[in-house]
């Protein structure tokens, strides 16, 4: 198998180099360096190698120079190969000062193998061979040391420096996704900066809400960006203060104007901001204390609408409403009371009013009078209780006064009346009764006796009755 070719490295003095390729020429001397190294190793050893003296096979005869010139070309072909892959990891362009003391090394390198010099050549490439393995090996450090220093331009606004850094470490990994990301922060950063300055500009002026609004778009194009975020947040944290204090002045006035509806909004409006503040949660009870308050007024007015109506039914239910709301509201307390005790009396005022007849009894009638006695007047704001007592005092007093009646029969029939006694025989008697039902009885012998009622209303005049015994036995 073939060796593999390799592109050969240019060697040149590093003062004199220019990683930009101001001197290009250089490369060509160094290609044709390069070019005589290789006849150096692959040509002239054929050319001037000694004839062999017979030896046997299992004693190999090597002579020193063969061996020396061996180890040069080993020593070139490794430096050579993993020149060729630090190459293709850019390392010309991070790998310096290393990079241009390896060339120089090899170059020297070169020089003593045109001059067959193979132990110094050895020697040379061994260093340049020793120089980019030492590159290789501190790859990683160099790429943290650039990304370390990025960061640290990028946190100070030194973006040129920032990008330089983040694009030496993307050549020496270009799939590194922090470089990437860095580079792309710190392009960014002049938009960042000019939304900072208007943002600040903004803040100075009182104007909160273009302020939150610039940091807010200097926070999006870089959200790494500590400054925007610290901004953006502070700005915000006293708009919503201010909105706060807003919400809370419209509760407490629309409270201590009576507009509860209002409060409630503006509460809602606080409470959603700070749901826990103390300030919200006093509100939040003193705006329920206030409905609570509003709904005992309007049943305390419900109440007196029909105290003075002398609903007192109606208003017994208003008060329970109230009383289930405070139980030591006191005038649901003391109107339930009185509420209470002018249905009891009205009650028992109609009793007798809606059957005035039950009067007619002595119980009755007496139980009337102690009515009357226990409730001889009314208020004067209770012209229906008024009323019913002046009804039932006329209604006892008509069925306290007796009433004329007159008998008439046939002055042969016995008459009695029951509750009164006996009357006898007569043809026409005139009596005095109190109102009411009597049973009047007329007995003859002979004939069958006859029973019939006197209903003696009161008021009337002049009751008449006529009993005789007219069926014979």
């Amino acid at each position: 198998m073939e060796p593999p070719v390799l592109t050969p490295p240019g060697h040149s003095n590093p003062q004199e180099r220019d990683e930009r390729g101001k001197y290009r020429w250089l490369w060509l001397a160094l290609a044709v360096v390069l070019v005589l190294g290789l006849a150096v190793i692959f040509i002239l050893p054929a050319l001037i190698q000694e004839p062999r003296q017979a030896t046997t096979p299992t004693d190999p005869v090597v002579t020193p120079g063969v061996e020396s010139r061996d180890v040069a070309n080993q020593a070139m072909q490794a430096w050579l190969q993993l020149r060729a892959r630090l190459e293709l990891g850019h390392a010309a362009h991070w790998g310096e000062p290393d990079w241009s003391q390896s060339e120089q090394a090899a170059d020297r390198g070169a020089r003593m193998l045109a001059q067959r010099q193979f132990s110094e050549a050895a020697r040379h490439y061994e260093q340049a061979l020793q120089g980019l393995e030492q590159l290789e090996s501190e790859r990683n450090t160099r790429l943290a040391t650039a990304l370390a220093t990025a960061k640290q331009a990028l946190a100070n606004n030194q973006l040129e420096a920032a990008a330089e850094q983040f694009e030496l470490a993307l050549t020496i990994q270009a799939d590194n996704q922090d470089a990437r990301f860095g580079l792309a922060r710190s392009q960014t950063r002049p938009a960042v900066l000019q939304n900072m300055a208007a943002a600040e500009q903004a803040e100075a002026d009182d104007d909160l809400v273009a302020a939150q609004a610039a940091y807010q778009e200097a926070a999006l194009l870089d959200p790494e960006y500590e400054p925007s975020t610290a901004a953006f947040n502070r700005v915000s944290a006293e708009l919503e203060m201010r909105a706060f204090q807003d919400a809370m002045t419209q509760t407490l006035t629309a409270m201590d104007n009576g507009q509860l509806n209002a409060a409630e909004k503006a509460l809602a409006e606080a409470s959603a901001l700070r749901p826990s503040d103390a300030a919200v949660i006093d509100a939040r009870q003193r705006l329920t204390q206030a409905r609570q308050q509003a709904r005992l007024n309007s049943l305390r007015r419900q109440a007196a609408t029909l105290v003075k109506d002398e609903n007192w039914q109606a208003a017994s239910v208003v008060y329970r409403k109230a009383l289930s709301l405070d139980s030591m509201a006191g005038f649901a307390r003391s109107g339930q009371e009185k509420a209470l005790a002018r249905m009891e009396i009205n009650r028992q005022f109609d009793h007798y009013l809606k059957k005035p007849e039950r009067l007619s009894a002595a119980q009755p009638l007496a139980n009337a009078k102690q009515l009357l006695s226990a409730a001889s007047s009314a208020p004067a704001d209770e012209p229906k209780l008024a009323n019913k007592i002046a009804t039932l005092q006329r209604l006892v007093v008509q069925a306290s006064t007796p009433v004329t009646v007159i008998l008439q029969s046939d002055g042969e029939t016995d008459i009695s009346i029951y509750h009164v006694g006996q009357l006898g025989a007569f043809t026409s008697q005139q009596l005095e009764l109190l109102p009411g039902t009597y049973t009047v009885v007329g007995t003859r012998s002979g004939y069958r006796d006859i029973r019939k009622q006197l209903s003696v209303k009161a008021g009337k005049r002049d009751t008449a009755l006529t009993i005789r015994c007219e069926e014979i036995i």
